[in-house]
């Protein structure tokens, strides 16, 4: 009976490894978010990659990061903005909901809502 424990241990594990890795992965890709906004939508084309529960990628051409876990997307991260004419940390908080991204935003004493669709590759 013992030689038999190790190999059920072995696939639990390798079945609890392959979830969080497939959860994980799955905000791995190109990405169209839309940041509602009181002048109206603002889009931003973003690419993530995460290792673990971490994510790196770019939000157009700036650097992002962040975490992922349990279905949570949590970014922040230093972005310039010829508009508002300032930098600060744009926070993405969101939750991932079968293919799309959804939550709030802040930049400086700006908030708001966002979607985001990811990408047919």
């Amino acid at each position: 009976m013992t030689g038999k424990m190790p190999k059920v241990f072995a696939l639990a594990a390798a079945f609890a490894l392959s979830a969080m890795l497939q959860a994980a992965s799955a905000i791995d890709g190109k990405w169209q978010f839309s940041l509602q906004t009181d002048g109206g939508p603002r889009e931003a084309a973003v690419e993530m990659k995460t290792d673990g529960d971490v994510v790196s990628g770019k939000w157009d051409t700036t650097d992002l990061k962040g975490t992922f876990k349990d279905g949570k997307l949590a970014l922040s991260f230093p972005m310039t903005s010829p508009e508002a004419g300032m930098t600060a940390d744009l926070v993405i908080d969101g939750t991932l909901e079968a293919d799309a991204l959804k939550g709030t935003w802040k930049f400086g004493q700006y908030t708001g809502t966002f979607t985001a669709a990811k990408k047919a590759e």
